[in-house]
């Protein structure tokens, strides 16, 4: 597995560039920023993920591990392969954070490649991810099936809704009333 490259810029072709390391051109698909920003010649660092099928083996590079990190969590959606993955990170990432927390597929949808079903997916598996800085639910909390159920159900990841319903206050009861709660404080 190759995890960085620092080498020379031999060529820049619209989608990749071909960097040589040690002797060996690697083909590395890239943005349009790191690829603007490249000059043959000159010496480039990149952060890679590479890719492996079964006809071949693709490096994707990325100026920062942020970027990487939030390729691969893109890249992990169904539907969703490296270059469509690599397309929407045009976008910078905490514009993406954003997006997804707001839900707005309406602007994933914008790059070519992602319809609003595809779109939606992103939002709804990649939400949960990327709010794990959120604290954890207590060790003691249980919550009736019935109401996980139905908040799941909504959207929501067991996890995410865990967390809002360990704060449920004791005196609702009533599935209804808890559900209108929740979604009040989720």
């Amino acid at each position: 597995m190759i995890g960085s490259l620092r080498g020379t810029v031999l060529k820049i072709r619209s989608k990749q560039l071909i960097l040589e390391v040690g002797g060996v051109g690697y083909e590395v698909w890239a943005n349009a920023k790191i690829l603007a920003a490249a000059k043959v010649g000159e010496e480039q660092a990149l952060w890679i993920h590479t890719h492996q099928t079964s006809d071949a083996i693709s490096l994707f590079g990325f100026a920062d591990e942020v970027n990487l990190k939030f390729f691969e969590l893109l890249n992990s959606v169904n539907g969703v392969g490296c270059k469509t993955a690599l397309d929407i990170l045009e976008t910078p990432v905490e514009i993406l954070e954003s997006v997804i927390f707001e839900g707005n597929a309406g602007k994933l949808a914008e790059t070519p490649g992602i319809g609003k079903k595809t779109a939606a997916r992103i939002i709804l598996e990649l939400r949960p991810k990327l709010t794990d800085d959120d604290p954890e639910v207590p060790e003691n909390f249980e919550v009736n099936t019935e109401i996980l159920e139905a908040v799941v159900g909504l959207g929501y990841s067991k996890k995410e809704a865990g967390k809002v319903l360990a704060k449920l206050p004791v005196e609702i009861t009533e599935i209804e009333s808890i559900v209108r709660w929740f979604l009040q404080n989720a």
